[in-house]
């Protein structure tokens, strides 16, 4: 049972009893994440009046952990220097994870109320591509000039701290502020007082451009076990910087983005029981359709071979068998190389192996298959000549699913498109037609019909 349930009937009573003292208490002694959970669990409007009990240090904090369209709901219910305070407390990259999703008319009357300066941090991360580094970044960092003495260093972290992000690894620019080198606290620390900052700093820095993907991004802090991760523009100079909190995000983002395309729907950004029921429809009917129109491709080939069926009935009952091992095994071709891919495991340049390890895998996979199903198949009808037939078709539909799997996500990577929308349906509506033509014209050159 989750904890923050057991204090929810006594956070109601403390409501209904007015008791907002002795409400605030409680909550100002909570951490910001289970003061969420315990919020989401009361009514609007006792929601907003839990959430107006607050200490103003803690508010934004707790703000920014609500989703977005529970975000919205709370500030339609507060008064504009209200929404003015939350929304200039909030750190700039959480501030603009919520502006980018209000329509247009909404942000300009938000920003509206934001500071000057506030006004123009927001404008700027805002004007960067959606999904890019820039988006995501925060401009609350600690650089230090590579002229400063240690002493002065630590004068400028502790002066400065209050205001930024993190302050465990400092970023070292010069004169025109491009990013020259990193220093963290505790090499500051330990350093002598009159020692410069370019002599602790190291001149090797991890960094990522305004424009790069937040793919890359998490794929860097991934790679190289970062806490934070510095932001350049096209001149190299330090713009912001990106905390493990927010890759945390981009990570669930991206993988749940993976999933939707591999199952064949359309990105939706709200929860699934938030999403309206046309609307999630809409998102799966875009790609049920194709996938329909695509299978229109099977009942061809089975109309071609209609007269093949018709001497031999016996080989429509083994039809769903093939179709479904070569569509699995696709799939799983599948889902292995798009996560490679997505790890970078895996580059175009392995294509080659790819092909031989996927073509002798088929072989291996369908071997074993084959004699499985060619053994099923004989006990069922009694015909040597039908079983080696589904044998042998298994083995080539089997490699060509594989293929199919294994090919078709690096040929997607190669045009520049999402290796994810290979998705598992997708391949199988391609290897069922594919698999129905090799199923029947082994058996019309093996059996000579």
């Amino acid at each position: 049972m989750q904890w923050y349930k057991i204090f929810t009937p006594e956070i109601k009573e403390l409501i209904e009893k007015k008791e907002l003292k002795e409400l605030s208490v409680f909550l100002r002694n909570l951490h910001p994440a289970d003061t969420v959970d315990i919020l989401r669990e009361l009514e609007p409007a006792d929601k907003v009046m839990a959430f107006r009990l607050l200490s103003k240090d803690k508010t934004a904090a707790i703000f920014s952990m609500f989703e977005i369209e529970e975000q919205e709901e709370l500030l339609k219910h507060f008064a504009e220097h209200r929404v003015g305070e939350i929304l200039s407390e909030m750190t700039p990259d959480d501030r603009t994870e919520l502006l980018e999703e209000l329509p247009a008319s909404v942000v300009k009357q938000l920003l509206k109320l934001l500071p000057p300066q506030e006004r123009e941090i927001a404008n700027v991360l805002l004007n960067y591509p959606p999904s890019s580094a820039g988006r995501i970044m925060t401009p609350e960092y600690v650089d230090l000039k590579e002229d400063m003495a240690v002493s002065e260093a630590l004068d400028h972290i502790r002066r400065t701290a209050p205001d930024k992000e993190t302050i465990y690894t400092c970023y070292v620019i010069d004169k025109t502020r491009k990013l020259i080198g990193v220093a963290s606290l505790k090499d500051i620390i330990l350093a002598q007082p009159q020692q410069k900052t370019e002599e602790i700093m190291k001149e090797m820095v991890h960094y990522v451009k305004t424009t790069d993907d937040q793919e890359v991004v998490a794929n860097m802090f991934q790679k190289y076990d970062l806490l934070s991760l510095p932001v350049v523009d096209s001149e190299n100079r330090l713009v912001g910087i990106i905390t493990v909190d927010d890759v945390l995000d981009v990570v669930q983002e991206e993988a749940t983005e993976d999933f939707l395309k591999m199952g064949a729907v359309q990105l939706t950004e709200e929860e699934y029981l938030r999403t309206g029921f046309f609307r999630l429809a809409g998102k799966r009917i875009v790609w049920l359709v194709v996938l329909l129109i695509l299978n229109f491709f099977t009942a061809s080939v089975l109309q071609s071979y209609a007269a093949l069926m018709s001497s031999l009935i016996a080989l429509a009952f083994f039809i769903p068998m093939l179709t479904g091992a070569g569509g699995n095994t696709g799939s799983q071709a599948a889902t292995l190389i798009i996560r490679s891919l997505a790890t970078g495991n895996l580059s175009l340049r392995h294509w080659w192996r790819v092909l031989g390890r996927e073509i002798l895998m088929g072989v291996a996979l369908g071997s074993i298959l084959s004699l499985v199903a060619g053994g099923r198949v004989f006990f069922s009808v009694h015909d040597i000549g039908i079983a080696v037939v589904v044998g042998v078709s298994i083995i080539a539909v089997i490699v060509t699913g594989n293929l199919a799997g294994a090919l078709l996500p690096l040929f997607f990577r190669l045009i520049k498109l999402d290796p994810a929308v290979v998705s598992a349906p997708l391949i199988t509506s391609i290897v069922d037609v594919a698999g129905l033509f090799i199923y029947f014209e082994i058996t019309r050159r093996l059996l000579h019909i």
